[in-house]
């Protein structure tokens, strides 16, 4: 009786290897137990059983294993990317701006060359027009662009309306506004509200940038895609010790705030920095809304271009 099943099993599963080997599919190792059963040796048959469940054991604990691993692996990644901000982020740029075309001579360029071949001494009045959003973003990707690819201008406040002064968000207490063409058509700053006397107004360390020496300015005015743009960079540059005993660097900004200008006698002056070099301006008196803000260039805004290897002329 044992004899007749055993045979039978022999026969029902050679049936079924050559269907699978038709398929073209591997046994699986429940179908190579029961092929071994029909050899009829009960003692080989349980020695085989006994190996195959044991190398059975051994892969599902290693594929257990691999899935563990696989696991930990994904999570170590995810943790890590979360982690990780890329450049790109902070400072993607919004132009796809060209390599530069620099003249041969590019290194020897003076400021008042600038200011010759851009054509900046025949500007009419009706060029100086308020920057958009767009046009500050121009010159930030330039500056990132050829300056300081690290540079972060992730301020919330836009730059037409200039920076966060004390609370991130909240713009210092002035405005933008160009003056009719009759009045001259200046670009200048008005106070948006009544400002006190000895109250913070600008804080230039929010707002203003620096070059690291003179031709990385000039790649910047080169870069500039509207030589109207380097005309404007010309009138807002200037010269300032970073600290008492810091080095004298080239400066400018690209925030509605560069627009303060000049008083021409002291009574008009109404805002002045800390020191000559300190980038903080206080309010000299109280300021009426509505009141244009200006300053001296002397105390701050000197330009010292021979010193920092850009040269007057």
């Amino acid at each position: 009786y044992m004899h007749k099943r055993v045979m039978s099993a022999a026969r029902h599963h050679k049936v079924m290897l050559r269907t699978n080997q038709q398929r073209h599919a591997r046994p699986n190792q429940d179908e190579g137990i029961a092929i071994e059963f029909g050899r009829g040796d009960n003692h080989s048959q349980s020695k085989y059983v006994k190996s195959l469940r044991s190398k059975t054991t051994s892969t599902r604990e290693a594929a257990a294993n691999a899935v563990v691993v696989g696991i930990a692996l994904t999570l170590l990644l995810i943790v890590g990317l979360s982690h990780f901000r890329p450049q790109s982020i902070t400072t993607k740029l919004k132009l796809d701006l060209p390599k530069l075309d620099l003249p041969k001579d590019w290194q020897s360029w003076t400021f008042k060359r600038f200011k010759t071949e851009f054509q900046c001494y025949h500007r009419p009045s009706s060029a100086f027009e308020l920057y958009t959003v767009e046009d500050f973003q121009m010159m930030r990707d330039t500056y990132i662009q050829y300056v300081d690819r690290s540079y972060k201008f992730d301020d919330p406040v836009p730059p037409t309306e200039g920076y966060s002064l004390h609370v991130k968000g909240t713009p210092q207490p002035y405005h933008a506004k160009k003056q009719h063409v009759a009045d001259g058509g200046q670009r200048g700053l008005y106070a948006s509200r009544d400002i006190h006397k000895g109250e913070l107004v600008h804080n230039g360390t929010k707002s203003d940038v620096s070059f690291p020496d003179a031709n990385a300015y000039r790649r910047f005015i080169f870069g500039l895609p509207k030589r109207e743009m380097g005309c404007d960079v010309t009138e807002w540059t200037w010269t300032q010790k970073q600290g008492e005993n810091g080095p004298l660097k080239l400066m400018t900004g690209f925030t509605i705030s560069i627009l303060i200008n000049e008083g021409w006698t002291d009574d008009d002056v109404n805002v002045l920095p800390e020191s000559d070099v300190s980038p903080l301006f206080y309010a000299t008196r109280d300021i009426q809304k509505g009141e244009e803000l200006l300053t001296t260039y002397e105390t701050l805004y000197s330009a010292d271009l021979d010193a920092v290897g850009l040269m007057w002329a």
